[in-house]
C-alpha cells in the first residue's frame, strides 16, 4: 500500500510540475537562443536576459525531485529522464551565459566590439561544451537504485 501511494504521488508530482519544467526548460533554451542571442545580433542591441530566470525556475523543480525520495521515483520509473533532465539544465546554462555576455557586449554601439563578443561567445560555447563533454564522460549520468532497495529494506 505505501509502495502504490509513493507511486501516485510520484505520477501526481510528474504530472503537476516536472513535465512542464522540463517543456520550460526546452522552451527556454530555443526560446534564449532564437528570440534573444539571435535577435541581438541581428539588431545590435541588447534585450532582457531571462536564461538565467528560466535556469533558476526549471532548476528549482528538477532539485526538489532529486532531493524528495518520492518525487525521485519518476527519474527511476523512466532512466532516460534523469539524463535528459541533466542535459538540458546543462545546454539551458551555457545558453544563458552566451546571452549575458553578448547582451554586456552590445550594451555599446560599436561594431568591432560586437565582433569581439560573438567570437568570445562562440569560443565559450565551444569550451562550455567541451567541459561539458569531459564532465559527462568521466561522471556518467545513471541513477543508482540503493537509496530505493535500502528503503524497501527498512
Amino acid at each position: 500500500m505505501k509502495d502504490t501511494l509513493a507511486n501516485i504521488v510520484a505520477v501526481i508530482w510528474f504530472l503537476g510540475a516536472l513535465i512542464w519544467a522540463i517543456f520550460y526548460s526546452v522552451v527556454g533554451v530555443l526560446g534564449v537562443f532564437f528570440f534573444d542571442i539571435l535577435e541581438m545580433i541581428k539588431s545590435g542591441f541588447p534585450t532582457s536576459t531571462v536564461g538565467f530566470q528560466i535556469f533558476l525556475m526549471t532548476g528549482i523543480v528538477f532539485a526538489i525531485t532529486g532531493i524528495v525520495p518520492v518525487f525521485r521515483r519518476c527519474y527511476y520509473k523512466m532512466p532516460w529522464l534523469y539524463p535528459f533532465c541533466m542535459m538540458t539544465m546543462m545546454n539551458l546554462f551555457i545558453v544563458s551565459i552566451i546571452e549575458v555576455v553578448i547582451a554586456k557586449g552590445f550594451s555599446v554601439i560599436n561594431t568591432p566590439r560586437h565582433i569581439i563578443t560573438e567570437i568570445i561567445a562562440g569560443i565559450i560555447f565551444i569550451l562550455c561544451r567541451l567541459i561539458m563533454s569531459i564532465y559527462i564522460k568521466k561522471k556518467p549520468m545513471v541513477i543508482h537504485k540503493y537509496d530505493v532497495e535500502e528503503a524497501s529494506n527498512s
